[in-house]
């Protein structure tokens, strides 16, 4: 079984999967899906050099920073993916199945372990040229974001993420959730007024202290 952490790129299907910055080629990704369907290993690690990165950096930020258990995540997430290749239609893109089948686990253990601050300072970069005071602003407001999202329930979080780390629209993210594009509408709307109550309430307190 390859592994998504250490394993090296195999193959020389491998050499046309990594030069395309606009994602891979939908129907060369199905070439390589069934080939790893068939049983080719190598095909199967292309999928895992390919799309292990993205998969562990999003598992990452929903296990709040927890490098480890974003691993154990992402490794149990490709083993599955690769014992169950039967089961994938290809009615959706090969990553948004691989999520799918990551996505269910992780939230079930991430919602019984005691949440930590969530690295997520692309919500907030510091403006190029910004001065010292201007910075330390902008890291107030990053740590304020960071922990107003581990505040937050884990599928609320998810939401929060999908549109603002990964920039999926409504529909890219129904798709991925595999659920109604009005529903992630409500529900993101539902995640981010409970953010936004957060930060007030930390505002209201900083100003009362």
């Amino acid at each position: 079984m390859p592994n998504p952490a250490t394993s090296p790129v195999v193959g020389n299907i491998s050499a046309a999967t990594s030069s395309n910055p606009h994602g891979p080629d939908p129907d060369e990704e199905r070439r390589i899906v069934a080939a790893a369907r068939a049983g080719d290993a190598a095909a199967y690690e292309v999928l895992v050099v390919r799309h292990g990165p993205r998969l562990y950096a999003m598992l990452l930020h929903l296990a709040n920073g927890d490098a480890d258990l974003a691993a154990e995540y992402t490794q149990e997430a490709f083993v599955r993916a690769w014992t169950n290749l039967d089961r994938f239609a290809g009615e959706s893109a090969f990553y948004t199945w691989l999520y799918r089948l990551a996505r269910n686990r992780a939230l079930d253990l991430i919602a019984r372990k005691r949440p930590r601050c969530v690295d997520l300072v692309t919500l907030s970069p510091t403006a190029p040229g910004a001065g010292p005071v201007d910075a330390l602003v902008a890291d107030d407001h990053r740590r304020a974001v960071r922990e107003a999202l581990a505040q937050l329930d884990a599928d609320q979080r998810e939401l929060l993420l999908l549109r603002e780390f990964e920039g999926l629209d409504y529909l890219a993210i129904a798709a991925r959730l595999d659920v109604p594009e009005g529903t992630v509408k409500s529900r993101l709307n539902r995640a981010r007024a409970a953010l936004r109550a957060i930060l007030e309430t930390r505002i209201r307190a900083e100003d009362l202290s």
